[in-house]
């Protein structure tokens, strides 16, 4: 792609004028290129999620728009769902992979027999010309198991692609006529995490045309005013007759170049900025008169001695694991009373019971996941403080508080735990646990009484029965998962802390240096790094 090679010629660019760094800077930012290598190879597409309900006909759709009847598999079980990534390849064949390693490959004609599990990803390679120019344009499709399904490894999966995914497309069945339910609970969910599908509305054959244009109209105005999404996608398909339209125009208006290019901008930005550091630093040193060196050398040391052995982590303004813990709780409690009526109008309208915990479940993982960052990017910020107060010995020479970079994405540090998020003894066995030996008493109440006092008695025993266990019960694992994630920070904090300061220490050296070296040969020196300072800021502005 166009993108990838410009972010590699950027990168060149970059690799030249780093040729001014020296020791450890020069190691560390060989190690930051390799990674960003490896992005720029894994960036060669964007995946794009086709999601829905089961039976909302997103198999059929792409089998159409494959133009190769029977490409995927149709209604199969919840059970054995699993995503296929759809790419071009002139030998037909599907490869099955589990956990990031590819355990089967059959012919495609074969898919069928696959081995699958929920979880699973299958690639499948396929003659289709409408595959093949969406790849060339960086594009790859992927069909995902039905949403809603109270499938364990099915949820895991989904949130995989929340966490990876750069776009993604909500099917929804003309006869369901709106989001709701489980529909409305996954694009709420996405919304948390500042992602907005387009929507396309399928099986409109099913409809009259004005029933339809009302259906449209409704689906955009909750997309804005319900889940802030001020500029909607909403459109209609029909794999039936053959209506694409509103597939091939969300494809038309998507630019994997923009995606793309956001995502390496925003890391090449931060290699950048490292060099950057490195040589202001080195710059600041060697220009200006720093009495007993050798000394200030030695306290860096003996302070990076400290570092390496403990982090100041016992201040007022620093929370504690335990601290940290409750907050995200007490917002999770909040926002299932917030949500508390619509989870008694599912009860009341006797929704299976895997889509009302679905829903628990989705309210649950979203605030979890929001309120850890907030709790991060806090403790992230007050220890940054501390460990700065704790290094005024030496404050002589400035050190950057920004300490964590771009640490506040915490994605990968839920991940793991999102793995045992809706096993047996995660929050799907705490919802059961108090949840369902609550359903069947509803039907007890229903008699006799309005509509409206139905629900405020269920909604009642929804907060009692419900919501303040389900708070309780999830304690010991918020805490685990709170604990986990401050010592990743402290770790961050302690690397960045100690490479900071053998920067200082690099510079401090070369001062040293300087002074048997000639005042010619010093600025000539000092000329070539702020020459490399000048091309730096030139290349980040070619991003």
């Amino acid at each position: 792609m166009n993108t990838q090679l410009k972010f590699q010629k950027i990168l060149d660019q970059v690799l030249e004028i780093a040729n001014v760094l020296v020791g450890n800077a020069q190691n560390e930012f060989n190690v930051k290129v390799e990674a960003f290598v490896n992005e720029i190879q894994d960036s060669r597409y964007i995946k794009v999620p086709l999601v829905g309900v089961f039976s909302a006909g997103k198999s059929s759709l792409l089998n159409a728009f494959t133009q190769k009847p029977g490409l995927l598999p149709v209604d199969t079980d919840p059970e054995t769902a699993v995503a296929y990534e759809l790419y071009y390849g002139s030998q037909e064949c599907v490869e099955l992979y589990r956990e990031d390693k590819k355990i089967d490959t059959k012919p495609l004609c074969d898919i069928k027999q696959l081995p699958t599990q929920p979880g699973d990803i299958a690639r499948v390679y396929c003659t289709s010309e409408p595959i093949k120019a969406l790849q060339e344009r960086g594009i790859i499709l992927v069909d995902m198991p039905g949403i809603g399904s109270g499938i364990e490894r099915h949820d895991a999966a989904i949130f995989n692609y929340i966490h990876s995914g750069t776009a993604f497309i909500l099917l929804v069945d003309a006869e369901q006529g709106s989001l709701r339910g489980s529909t409305l609970t996954f694009m709420n969910e996405l919304s948390r995490y500042d992602k907005h599908p387009a929507v396309l509305i399928s099986k409109i054959d099913k409809k009259p045309e004005k029933d339809i244009h009302d259906i449209v109209e409704y689906i955009e105005y909750q997309l804005i005013n319900k889940l802030g999404n001020n500029h909607p996608f909403v459109s209609t398909v029909c794999a039936v007759n053959q209506d694409l339209g509103g597939l091939n125009d969300y494809f038309d208006q998507l630019n994997p170049e923009v995606l793309i290019n956001e995502k390496l901008g925003r890391q090449l930005k931060s290699i950048i900025n490292f060099v950057r550091n490195q040589i202001k630093t080195r710059i600041e040193l060697r220009s200006k008169d720093i009495a007993n060196a050798e000394e200030k050398l030695k306290e860096i040391e003996d302070e990076i001695a400290n570092v390496k052995a403990e982090l100041p982590v016992d201040s007022d303004n620093v929370d504690t694991p335990e601290k940290s813990a409750n907050d995200v709780l007490e917002n999770v409690k909040a926002a299932l009373v917030a949500q508390s009526y619509d989870i008694a109008q599912m009860i009341i309208d006797k929704q299976p019971e895997d889509s009302i915990k679905s829903y628990i479940v989705s309210i649950v993982r979203a605030e979890i996941i929001t309120s850890l960052k907030e709790e991060s990017e806090q403790y992230s910020e007050a220890l940054g403080e501390t460990v700065q107060e704790s290094i005024q010995s030496i404050a002589t020479i400035e050190v950057d508080s920004d300490f964590i970079g771009d640490y506040a994405d915490i994605y990968n540090a839920v991940y793991e735990f999102i793995q045992n998020f809706l096993d047996a003894g995660g929050i799907w066995g705490t919802i059961a646990k108090y949840l369902l030996p609550f359903l069947p008493q509803v039907i007890n109440w229903l008699f006799g009484k309005s509509d409206e006092e139905v629900l405020e008695e269920v909604r009642e025993k929804v907060l009692s029965k419900c919501i303040t266990p389900i708070t309780i019960g999830l304690k010991p694992t918020v805490l685990k998962l709170t604990t986990d994630n401050q010592k990743k920070i402290q770790q961050k904090i302690q690397e960045e802390l100690v490479a900071k300061m053998e920067m200082v220490k690099e510079g401090l050296r070369e001062r040293m240096e300087d002074a048997q070296k000639s005042k010619e040969a010093v600025s000539a020196e000092l000329m070539l790094l702020n020459e490399s300072l000048d091309k730096l800021n030139k290349v980040e502005e070619s991003i």
